[in-house]
């Protein structure tokens, strides 16, 4: 008896399979064909490719303009085309304002945060903390930015006394943390001199960590949220969970109680909790922990990128970097040495290699988009049906000739408005329109900080190929084994 049920149940769910694998077929969408039980996805499942390039595969194996992919068991739409793609992002926003990725407010508040939040609950709290990302704030936070770059020299400086090849991005990681310490967390890390810094340790093991469990809860938070909700898995694990409550719990006690007040994001929460308290509403130390916790994981992720990869890509092209330096050099010796928000901004060409390091490697390689309700795609018979998941492979656009030719050479100047060589609607590293990611500016300076602090001082020769390969099972792209690089002083 027990053997006939449990053939029974394995016929059911076959069968269940095979009608959610037809779903495209059968509402006459082209599509990949699925394999049970992967959808479309046996390469991250089996942790062979990481997420960002698991859909650029996807993307190369089709040239419509919308193709069906199943997303594990979930159905989605593959945007291909760029131009339909913003679109959605902006003009059409109000039938895409949702991202479609794990939420759940009340049983793992960790989740709830800017990134996930739907509807009006995104729009009240992005309204509230635009403030912290003016120019205004920028500016203020140049000290900040400077005393811990100071440290990222006098370290290099050490380090390259004992060694001529160095992990760059190693290096930048823990420079970006201790900015991200500081101005997101309110305390002062050392993740640059100490390597057991918990602030360090702790990212390391979000990062690091590949497991089946951890391959879970990636998968769940961004391409299909009923692996959480079916396993019972919550969206970060337990120890994590314990760090960032423990300290936001501190900082905000501390502060409360001590009358402290500081000009960072913990002070902007702490005022957002006494505003809503004085209208009768509550905002909880979850909810205040969840989006600090977001920016240590995508500020710190994304600049660490964009300084490593942009180093990565200069070492392998001295002439844009003796250019890039060149251009370093005169801003400085214009300006006495100092270097403000003003001439960072000054500074074309260092502009044009993050605009092109963004392209070869956006910070997320893959957009998401939940449509929240039917919506007829232009030009075209396709509706896309409420509740439907879209992905926006950014980075199968950003690699694709047909917009950005050459696509594998690193070169600046495609950027270059007198000079402009690739699709201007088809580059949008942080997303566009209403959703993009709040932080983009902040995240573009830091990096542009790190790059010009470091070549004013060093050259960056190469030890690995140019072409990178990128550690499995991971959301955004990180290099397997790091990035080492020969690093010189400067004549």
């Amino acid at each position: 008896m027990f053997v006939y049920t449990l053939g029974l149940f394995a016929v059911v769910l076959f069968l269940g399979l095979k009608y959610i694998y037809s779903y495209w077929d059968r509402h006459g969408l082209p599509n990949l064909k699925p394999e049970i039980p992967f959808g479309n996805l046996r390469t991250l499942a089996e942790k062979k490719e990481s997420f960002g390039i698991a859909i650029n595969n996807l993307y190369l194996r089709s040239s419509e303009r919308l193709v069906g992919v199943y997303l594990f068991f979930r159905p989605a739409i593959l945007i291909r085309d760029p131009h339909l793609a913003k679109r959605i992002m902006v003009n059409d926003f109000q039938h895409f304002h949702d991202r479609g990725v794990y939420c759940n407010e009340e049983h793992d508040p960790l989740s709830a945060n800017l990134f996930a939040l739907p509807g009006q609950r995104w729009k009240n709290l992005r309204s509230r903390l635009t403030p912290t990302f003016t120019s205004g704030q920028l500016r203020n936070m140049m000290p900040t930015f400077l005393d811990v770059g100071k440290k990222l020299l006098d370290q290099m400086e050490k380090q390259v006394e004992r060694e001529t090849v160095l992990d760059v991005r190693d290096i930048t990681s823990r420079f970006v943390l201790d900015v991200v310490a500081s101005v997101f967390f309110g305390f002062e890390a050392d993740c640059i001199k100490n390597s057991n810094d918990p602030f360090l340790t702790t990212l390391r093991q979000v990062n690091g960590r590949v497991s089946f469990v951890n391959n879970i809860r990636s998968a769940g938070v961004f391409i299909c949220p009923a692996l959480l909700k079916y396993t019972g898995l919550s969206s970060l694990s337990p120890e994590l969970i314990k760090f960032v409550m423990e300290l936001i719990t501190y900082q905000i006690d501390h502060r409360e109680k001590n009358k402290i007040t500081r000009k960072d994001f913990v002070q902007l929460l702490i005022d957002l909790r006494r505003e809503a308290a004085s209208k009768g509403e509550k905002m909880t130390i979850e909810q205040c922990a969840a989006n600090v916790f977001l920016f240590y994981i995508a500020g710190a992720e994304t600049s660490t990128a964009t300084i490593s990869f942009t180093l990565h890509e200069l070492s392998h092209n001295p002439d844009v970097m003796a250019k890039l330096q060149q251009e370093i050099d005169q801003m400085l010796e214009r300006h006495d040495g100092e270097i403000t928000y003003e001439n960072i901004k000054e500074m074309k060409y260092l502009d044009l290699c993050v605009k092109e390091t963004l392209r070869k490697y956006p910070g997320l390689p893959i957009l998401n988009r939940e449509c929240s309700q039917d919506y007829r795609v232009p030009d075209s018979d396709v509706v896309i049906r409420k509740g439907t998941q879209v992905i926006i492979p950014l980075l199968g656009i950003s690699m694709n000739e047909k917009y950005f030719p050459d696509p594998e050479l690193y070169s600046p100047e495609r950027f270059d408005e007198e000079t402009i060589n690739h699709d201007p609607d088809a580059y949008y590293p942080f997303g566009t329109g209403p959703r993009n990611c709040i932080g983009l500016r902040q995240g573009v300076l830091v990096s542009k900080i790190g790059i010009l602090l470091l070549l004013s001082k060093y050259n960056f020769r190469p030890s690995i190929p140019a072409k990178v390969k990128f550690a499995a099972a991971t959301v955004p792209l990180a290099p397997e084994g790091g990035l080492p690089m020969k690093v010189e002083r400067r004549n």
